[in-house]
């Protein structure tokens, strides 16, 4: 809006100027006249000419009135026109009004209609900053199905804790950067409006997809998803706000770090852990194997936040806590791990590596002798691409429970049936000399593979005290044992050397020359025997094993 002032003026230098104004205006450019025109309001000459009349006869009147000639006033300038004006020139003839004049156009109101606007937007932009900032966020259920590629479906269920602010607001656009330990690794973008209410506690649904965008640090994630108890995460993005006095959303910026549960590894219990017998394989020029197949059940409580369905068909390396892998397996079917207790049920082969299986026999000695075992398990594969990427590698810790017979730990050694000879040994003995004789041997298989053994070594001790030990290096004839066969005794007698005192040894005799006579052994023992397509030393130590003279 523009305004005009009146050409003449008392002063005579802003008189001057005021009244060349429109002259050099009009002057310079008709076309700038009347652009300037259009924004000064500029009113008709006729209707100030009446006034100037109706003013003039009224001066008339009252001078007549007053019985004499009065000055003439000008109303404009509120000052006497025939009043003398020293080394003032005479006005000019064009008639203008002097008083600022207003006239509001369609251009007026738009442009202050928009600034109250940008006003109320800005004020409420700076409220949805503050809610935001002022907003308490709890992730209790994320959960990524279909998996595709680099990316997957996420679903987010959360508590929001807003303050009341006494209108109902809603998210109608949401992508947020998702970050662990301050480095950005995916992208999340929301498909729906979430409705918050009008503040306070409020639960919703955030439905959208997960774009992966560092696998490293996804990799990170995921392994101290796996591992810790609690972990953050960071939400960094742009918030649209509905806020319904605005028409249009406003937007808002959010950067919060978010506590959520990890899966404390995952506390995996085997509760089925066994050999068999597996079938064999033709290989060309050569004679197949009977690798040994593995068949696992466990059950796995997730305690996190997080739903992962599907994971795939997922392979995993079986490994001890000391790194020695000797076992590959395989979920049977693809596998949905969510919140709470799920049930898997695993199938490989026992895989040993050459340079390992002396390590190895140690550890099925401890098995066998129903000593818990603990292990790693480690993610090899998956048949979904974004979880065989951010998986690999990672280990999960379990404990394998003992082997155990009734609730006792399995036995090999059974029986030991000595056969002496009296007479030599009488003489071995009045010469302080070692007894030489022979034995036989009973004993049970524990585990559900085919066993061949083709050494075995003995150490035998009597109240505590070594007395003994049976010594073959190699076996001339291999023996063989099926599954779970029970008390076999093999066709093959065992030399036995006694290494003990004369008392100790006709305390011995004593007792086994008594009907149904009876001593009762500890042995400790090293087995060589081939079980599958690979051959192990085991040690082993059964207690309480009986001796009875073989009659």
């Amino acid at each position: 809006a523009s305004v005009r002032w009146r050409a003449e003026s008392s002063i005579p230098e802003l008189g001057r100027r005021e009244t060349g104004m429109e002259t050099d205006l009009a002057a310079v450019s008709p076309w700038r006249a009347g652009y300037w025109s259009s924004w000064l309001s500029i009113p008709e000459e006729e209707p100030y000419r009446e006034l100037e009349a109706q003013a003039g006869a009224s001066s008339g009147a009252d001078a007549s009135a007053a019985g004499g000639d009065a000055p003439a006033v000008d109303w404009r300038e509120g000052r006497d026109a025939a009043a003398p004006r020293e080394g003032v020139p005479p006005a000019p003839s064009v008639d203008r009004p002097g008083l600022l004049q207003w006239r509001p156009r369609a251009r007026h109101v738009f442009i202050g209609s928009f600034i109250c606007l940008a006003l109320v937007t800005i004020a409420f932009r700076m409220t949805a900053q503050q809610l935001v900032n002022a907003s308490e966020i709890t992730i209790e259920r994320f959960a990524l199905t279909r998996p595709m590629g680099d990316g997957a479906e996420a679903s987010i269920d959360a508590k929001l804790v807003l303050p009341r602010i006494g209108f109902g607001a809603a998210l109608r656009g949401t992508e947020l950067v998702l970050n662990y330990r301050d480095q950005p690794c995916g992208r999340l973008t929301a498909r729906e409006p979430i409705l918050l209410g009008d503040g306070g506690e409020a639960r919703f649904q955030l439905h959208g997809a997960l774009s992966v965008t560092e696998f490293g640090v996804f990799k990170q994630l995921a392994g101290e998803l796996l591992v810790a108890p609690n972990l953050t995460l960071g939400l960094r993005g742009g918030l649209t706000l509905g806020v319904p006095p605005l028409p249009l959303p406003v937007g808002a910026v959010l950067e919060r770090e978010v506590a959520m549960k990890g899966a404390s590894g995952l506390d995996v219990r085997i509760v089925h852990f066994s050999f068999r017998d597996g079938q064999p394989r033709e290989f060309p020029g050569r004679p197949s194997p009977l690798p040994l197949v593995l068949e696992i059940h466990v059950e796995v409580n997730n305690p996190s936040s997080f739903d992962f369905s599907p994971l795939g068909q997922l392979q995993l390396g079986i490994a001890s806590a000391s790194g020695l892998r000797f076992a590959m397996v395989r979920t049977d079917s693809n596998v949905d791990l969510p919140p709470g207790m799920s049930n898997l049920s695993l199938s490989g082969e026992l895989a040993v590596a050459d340079e390992d299986l002396e390590r190895f026999g140690p550890l099925l000695g401890d098995y066998i002798q129903g000593q818990e075992i603990p292990l790693q398990s480690i993610f090899l594969s998956s048949t979904e691409p974004l979880y065989h990427k951010a998986l690999g590698g990672i280990p999960i810790t379990a404990a394998l429970p003992g082997l155990l017979t009734n609730n006792q730990p399995a036995r090999i050694f059974e029986r030991v049936k000595l056969d002496i000879n009296a007479f030599e040994d009488a003489y071995s003995l009045a010469r302080r000399r070692d007894l030489h004789d022979y034995c036989y041997i009973e004993g049970t298989n524990p585990l559900n593979v085919s066993l061949t053994f083709y050494k075995i070594e003995v150490d035998i001790f009597y109240d505590g005290e070594w007395i003994g030990d049976v010594h073959v290096p190699w076996l001339d004839t291999p023996i063989n044992m099926s599954a779970y066969q029970q008390r076999y005794t093999p066709p093959v007698r065992f030399p036995v050397r006694l290494s003990a005192s004369t008392t100790t040894v006709l305390s011995m005799f004593e007792r086994l020359m008594l009907p149904n006579g009876l001593i009762y052994v500890d042995v400790a023992v090293n087995l060589t025997f081939s079980a599958g397509n690979q051959v192990y030393t085991m040690p082993h130590y059964d207690t309480g094993v009986e001796v009875s003279l073989h009659l």
